[in-house]
């Protein structure tokens, strides 16, 4: 918190520009089949065991028991893993469940006893509703009788908050309801799947849609993503993508198995899969990073997989994407081959040597599908990349680098840990020549992609991915990436939804983090931007790391200062100022010289917040965004003033 008088600084920034365009890939997002980023995140289906799949399905007993008593606690429902039932459904009322399958899938068989036919023996499902939202659901279940199911959605204290009565023939069939109810405050709710007296009812799958999905997509993350103008997004991992075999999930939903996460302690359902993610890029206007499995997957796959998307109809497997509904191709241009296999968690993982050899096989297999596909290898230390760069060949364009550093002690102060990361990023700007050093020294064009990047300490008693640092260190990383030029060819920040800092949901309720924040003032400024030759004057501070390589000088201040090319729509000739404040707790009042003629209408946004440790909830979910103005700002001659850890944008016309 602001205690002090401002320190003063300055940025100028008069010289001619050099011509350097700014990359709008820098300003991209990442996300995984991991945790609640995919289902319970950006996906809108609601029911969180869908498949009905059984205990056998996840990886992790132990995890899976200890999410089984979160729920119970939170939604005040016991029986949620009972040994006849699938975990997150309950059985009621004296509803008897036995496991069954059909054609391989699994299902619930559910009864009643004789003495026991009454109303009110149900199935339930615990989980909330976006009824700030949308108050119409539509359900779908594929089921056999004979017999009645009445489906209810029920919020505690309230009785039944909607239903329907669904007849099941005797044979498989996908029954459709819709369900409807009024305004409510957001809560914990059920699904109650009730026999009718007589019914014997076998259940292989149950969805729950808000009506105003997104063809599958939650509205509110899509929103968010096309009001940031979100340039970029990489998928479907992350370590998942070391095992995920992309046919999995392509086609009709019976013929997409039920399958422990390679990598995480999950059910990887595959409703989601590349279909799915175009479509979302689509919705939201973003180009797609496709990672393909260099871990247990082969060359083969992997070219077939650029095929099926960027295939004609009449290849084999164009062919295959036009009988799934998408004759034309996807134009999917970006692919990283494999993710972090340098790395003993990776499956499939290898040394340099070995990773270079297959990097090798996999472009040769990728690129003569499509030649006009740009591929990203994995890099890593400067070792690695040695490695890499001399064994792969000529089709080594771009070396990955992925920036989270973990591992802080015990004891760790906050402040220190703050400051430590603040005087990072000058220092990574200067590691990335050292990491694209050994492609130069092969013969190639030195060019680093950033596909993942967070604050990585994964502590809440320490600056994290959810708090407004996350948004300073970022604005400041991308300040690096906007002075290295043509170095840096991308940025993929971490991550899209529930997983390192971005979007959150909860309560069905999605929010944005500080950090997101940056990606909306960022990848939403006005476009195509080209940089101008900018110095800094600012007061300084040395960090004692803990972990990180750090400058041994750091400025306060950071700063970019941008031009819009004519003809860039309404901003067409704007300078635009990106100024980051890196001070915990004391105000920067910067004096600013720019090009003449700069105008002095100033459209200015900053993003502060009480501390470096200040966060977004579900209660308060603009307790940190940008605070907008539009006012006269001589700024020759009047300083501009920076709230302390902040983030600001200004646009003069």
């Amino acid at each position: 918190m602001e205690t002090e008088r401002a320190l003063d600084a300055s940025v100028e920034a008069t010289r001619p520009a050099e011509g350097r365009l700014v990359r709008r890939h820098l300003f991209g997002k990442f996300t995984e089949h991991l945790g609640r980023n995919v289902y319970g995140g950006a996906w809108a289906q609601i029911v969180p065991n869908p498949e009905v799949a059984p205990p056998s399905a996840w990886p992790d007993p132990d995890e899976l028991r200890r999410r089984l008593e979160a729920a119970e606690r939170a939604f005040e429902l016991e029986g949620l893993a009972p040994a006849g039932a699938a975990p997150w459904w309950a059985p009621d009322g004296g509803l008897t469940v036995a496991r069954g399958t059909h054609l391989g899938r699994p299902t619930v068989v559910l009864g009643q006893p004789p003495e026991e036919r009454t109303r009110g023996a149900a199935l339930v499902t615990p989980l909330h509703l976006p009824t700030h939202r949308s108050l119409r659901y539509r359900l779908q279940i594929w089921l056999r009788g004979p017999g009645t199911l009445r489906a209810a959605l029920r919020r505690p204290g309230e009785g039944v908050w909607a239903e329907a009565a669904l007849e099941a023939p005797r044979g498989w069939v996908m029954v459709e309801t819709a369900l409807e109810g009024r305004a409510a405050p957001p809560a914990g709710s059920a699904l109650h799947l009730a026999l009718e007296p007589g019914a014997a009812i076998e259940l292989r799958r149950c969805f729950l849609w808000p009506e105003d999905h997104l063809d599958g997509w939650d509205p509110d993350v899509v929103r968010f993503m096309r009001e940031a103008h979100l340039p970029l997004l990489r998928f479907p991992g992350g370590n998942f993508a070391s095992g995920y075999h992309w046919r999995d999930g392509v086609g009709p939903l019976d013929g997409r198995p039920v399958l422990p996460n390679p990598a995480w302690p999950e059910v990887e359902w595959n409703h989601v899969g590349s279909g799915e993610w175009l479509r979302l890029c689509a919705l939201v206007g973003c180009e797609p990073l496709v990672c393909v499995n260099a871990g247990d997957g082969t060359p083969g796959e992997a070219a077939d997989w650029v095929e099926y998307c960027n295939g004609a109809p009449e290849s084999p497997m164009g062919a295959l994407r036009a009988s799934h509904g998408h004759p034309e191709p996807h134009g999917v241009r970006l692919w990283e081959v494999g993710n972090e296999l340098y790395g003993s968690w990776q499956v499939g993982h290898t040394d340099a040597a070995g990773y270079a050899a297959r990097y090798r096989r996999f472009a040769e297999a990728m690129l003569a599908r499509d030649p006009g596909i740009r591929l990203i290898a994995n890099g890593d230390t400067p070792a690695w990349n040695r490695g890499v760069a001399a064994g792969g060949g000529p089709e080594v364009r771009t070396l990955s680098h992925h920036c989270l550093y973990g591992g802080f002690p015990a004891d760790a102060d906050p402040r220190r840990v703050y400051l430590e990361h603040m005087a990072f990023t000058p220092a990574y700007g200067r590691l990335w020549t050292e990491l694209a050093r050994p492609m130069r020294d092969a013969g190639l064009v030195p060019r680093l992609a950033i596909t993942e990047q967070q604050v990585f300490t994964r502590r809440p008693d320490l600056p994290n991915n959810a708090t407004l640092t996350e948004a300073v260190w970022t604005a400041s990383i991308l300040h690096e990436a906007i002075r290295a030029g043509d170095l840096i060819e991308l940025v993929t920040h971490s991550a899209l939804v529930n997983h390192g800092g971005g979007l959150r949901k909860e309560r069905e309720i999605v929010y944005a983090q500080p950090v997101w924040w940056v990606t909306h003032l960022y990848a939403g400024a006005p476009a195509p931007l080209v940089a101008l030759d900018a110095s800094v004057t600012s007061p300084t501070f040395e960090a004692a790391p803990y972990r990180l390589e750090v400058a041994p000088q750091a400025d306060y201040l950071d700063a970019v200062v941008l031009r819009a090319e004519a003809g860039g729509g309404k901003f067409g000739g704007a300078i635009v100022l990106f100024l980051v404040n890196r001070h915990p707790d004391r105000a920067l009042a910067v004096a600013c010289a720019l090009p003449a003629g700069t105008g002095e209408d100033a459209e200015i946004e900053t993003l502060a917040g009480d501390s470096y440790m200040a966060v977004n909830s579900w209660q308060r979910p603009d307790a940190v965004r940008p605070a907008a103005e539009r006012r006269r700002w001589r700024h020759g001659a009047e300083p501009l003033r920076l709230p302390p850890c902040s983030v600001t944008r200004v646009i003069l016309r």
